[in-house]
């Protein structure tokens, strides 16, 4: 076999070396590609009770990871007392004493439930329109301000976005608006409410 023989035997129908590290090299790129174009770990629901439940000083949860728990895991560990003793608050706290109360002369009226009541769906509202004192539908907003208090005070600001002070200014702003009609003041709480519940997400 002559020389021309060899070299072509050697090379691939298009031509090329037939060289494996060549081959290799080809196939690796498009995982290369893939993995670094994966994006950064954000606040996004990568933990769960048990994560949490584990999570402390000597084994922390990883930096970023939104560890926002619903206020049915909430209403869950209410009975055991765990994470409830990190949060600060205790399920027999008033939700006005843990989320602040209105100031004198404001249109609002919340009743004194307490943290674990907020979280069944129980806190009442009030406001007053015009010369009537409505009542509004705060099942949602008692529920997601009570968990996202119990949040920050538990995970806040390495694993849940939103402090102790922030929530409670979100809830000020609340007691602190004066709205004409019933619809904008239910209005006022459902944005308050859609503000944490897509951060409470971990059951």
């Amino acid at each position: 076999m002559s020389d021309r023989d060899n070299a072509a035997k050697s090379r691939g129908s298009d031509g090329g070396l037939r060289s494996p590290s060549r081959r290799l090299i080809l196939g690796g790129i498009p995982v290369a590609v893939t993995l670094a174009s994966k994006p950064a770990l954000a606040m996004t629901g990568e933990c769960s009770v048990s994560n949490a439940l584990s999570g402390n000083l000597s084994h922390p949860l990883p930096e970023g990871t939104n560890c926002g728990l619903t206020p049915e895991s909430w209403i869950k560990l209410a009975g055991t007392e765990q994470l409830w003793t990190r949060t600060g608050f205790a399920p027999s706290t008033s939700f006005l004493s843990a989320c602040g109360s209105q100031s004198f002369g404001s249109q609002w009226s919340c009743g004194d439930q307490s943290l674990l009541a907020a979280l069944e769906g129980g806190l009442t509202v009030t406001c007053k329109v015009g010369k009537d004192s409505v009542t509004l539908n705060a099942r949602n907003f008692g529920a997601q301000l009570a968990a996202a208090i119990l949040n920050a005070g538990c995970f806040s600001p390495t694993n849940y976005p939103e402090t102790v002070s922030q929530v409670r200014a979100l809830a000020a702003a609340v007691w602190s608006s004066q709205p004409a009609t019933q619809s904008l003041a239910q209005s006022q709480l459902d944005a308050a409410t859609g503000r944490v519940s897509n951060l409470n997400i971990n059951s």
